[in-house]
């Protein structure tokens, strides 16, 4: 069984912004352009047949859509992106280092401007993980964020733990995860 981990494409006029759970909006053009950019990483079979999953922010569920038609998506909460908190919304140029400096200390437990801890965020994606699992046994298709992915990989051991806050997820990008 193979998971494929999609980031939503770039959002509008978020540079510099911590938006999280923000429903920030991308550009048709963008998902059109990450849409065409999948199909040279996954296989049309895949593309065609695989249950294909959301998060339910638009800028996830838009390239779900696109990807997924003319079927429909699955939107599940449980990949939507971290809770920051009284973060969502600010510049992170305007959070207080020594906060970053805490979070940084302890990814795992610390609470983004008291919204979810990393380990939050695991839970959830492992309750989802167990599910899909049940459900199926080929290859499923996931877009979500960044902080979930980040998750997932230290979960699945390809990433270490302590590195998971500085993995590169970039926008449009695919992340396979190999489950026997």
């Amino acid at each position: 069984m193979h998971i494929y981990l999609i980031r939503h494409p770039p959002p509008i006029d978020a540079d510099g912004l911590c938006y999280g759970r923000l429903d920030v909006m991308v550009e048709r053009e963008a998902i059109i352009a990450a849409a065409e950019s999948l199909s040279g990483h996954l296989s049309s079979q895949t593309l065609a047949t695989a249950p294909i999953y959301s998060s339910p922010s638009s800028r996830c569920l838009g390239l779900a859509q696109h990807i997924a038609s003319p079927r429909q998506p699955a939107p599940a909460d449980d990949l939507i992106e971290m809770n920051f908190g009284l973060w969502q919304g600010r510049r992170w140029d305007a959070i207080a280092q020594d906060e970053i400096d805490a979070w940084a200390k302890d990814v795992w437990q610390y609470r983004p401007g008291g919204g979810e801890s990393a380990e939050m965020v695991a839970v959830r994606w492992e309750r989802w993980l167990q599910q899909v699992r049940q459900r199926h046994d080929g290859d499923v298709v996931a877009v979500t964020h960044a902080g979930v992915i980040r998750v997932a990989l230290a979960r699945s051991g390809r990433i270490p733990d302590s590195l998971a806050l500085e993995a590169h997820i970039p926008f449009g990008s695919i992340h396979r995860l190999d489950l026997g």
